[in-house]
């Protein structure tokens, strides 16, 4: 196992591994150190058929079953399918997700705890790759804040909204990708809630921010209009350039991340005819990080 770790606080390239042949149980142990430090690795040139891919990730935890199972791989539940393809006018998958910084379930009592997403076609335009993912590490973040920052941090609770947010998408997208909205049931699975503003990561101990600008709407206690300048502070020093990672992806690469210790954002710059399609699966969490639930609207 050959590792580039490059220049940014994470992005490490995992090179040597075919995991469609499997690998040993060292092999396996070094590899989940090397993803837990870092908190997003990659692999590219990886085959993996729909069942291999369940089968790797099921060595780190209970795969999860996304909450929009309309976008599931049929005969696969726990492969959400993240593509802007059609099928007779329906898109197959969630269109254009995650594009805008997130962390991946924040707004479960549960949160997903890693996710990982292999890629089977990329849209190309005039033979540059387009449809980057943007990464950031928020234990790097945290480490980052002043003293008085991390200790006023460290005392709030952020407000997570799950509904909100995809009613916003669904406006976004309607012209080109229309979502149905979300049933009784699925409203059911995802309410309003808060959970701690910083936790600690259950591997290294580091503290992680965990507010983000997609799913956040407040600091719990603190009015929306009092919230959003602090939260704006927090995003653009999450994200900062010299601390992103952008990942250009291949067809065949697999990126993993750890949805403790990072946030991420797709950059939507393409559009049919140009095809995206990408096996996406998760992890379920074990830590709720104080989860709180509020009063639902």
């Amino acid at each position: 196992m050959d590792i580039n770790a490059g220049d940014r606080p994470l992005g490490a390239e995992v090179r040597g591994l075919d995991l469609s042949r499997g690998i040993d149980d060292g092999t396996f142990a070094a590899l989940k150190a090397l993803f837990d430090r870092n908190g997003m690795i990659y692999l590219r040139g990886q085959s993996l058929a729909p069942e291999q891919l369940v089968a790797f990730t099921a060595r780190f935890g209970k795969p999860d079953r996304h909450v929009r199972q309309e976008f599931a791989l049929p005969g696969h539940p726990e492969i959400h399918l993240i593509s802007n393809v059609k099928e007779n006018e329906r898109s197959i998958g969630s269109a254009y997700a995650g594009d805008d910084w997130h962390t991946d379930l924040c707004f479960m009592q549960h949160p997903a705890r890693y996710t990982f997403l292999h890629a089977i076609e990329v849209p190309m335009k005039d033979g540059r790759v387009l449809g980057d993912t943007h990464f950031a590490s928020t234990a790097h973040a945290y480490d980052a804040l002043d003293a008085e920052t991390r200790g006023w941090l460290d005392r709030q609770r952020g407000v997570f909204q799950y509904h909100r947010a995809q009613e916003r998408k669904r406006a976004q997208r309607a012209k080109d990708h229309a979502r149905p909205p979300l049933t009784a049931a699925q409203k059911a699975a995802t309410p309003d809630l808060s959970h701690d503003a910083v936790i600690t990561h259950p591997e290294t101990g580091r503290r992680c921010i965990y507010v983000n600008r997609t799913y956040t709407f407040s600091f719990e206690g603190l009015s929306e209009e009092d919230s959003a300048p602090l939260l704006r502070r927090l995003h653009e020093h999450v994200t900062r350039e010299e601390a992103v990672y952008v990942h250009r992806w291949q067809a065949g690469d697999l990126v993993m991340w750890d949805n403790y210790s990072t946030q991420h954002m797709a950059v939507g710059d393409y559009a049919l005819p140009l095809r995206r399609l990408m096996h996406r699966t998760a992890i379920c969490g074990t830590e709720a990080f104080g989860a709180k639930l509020l009063p639902q609207s």
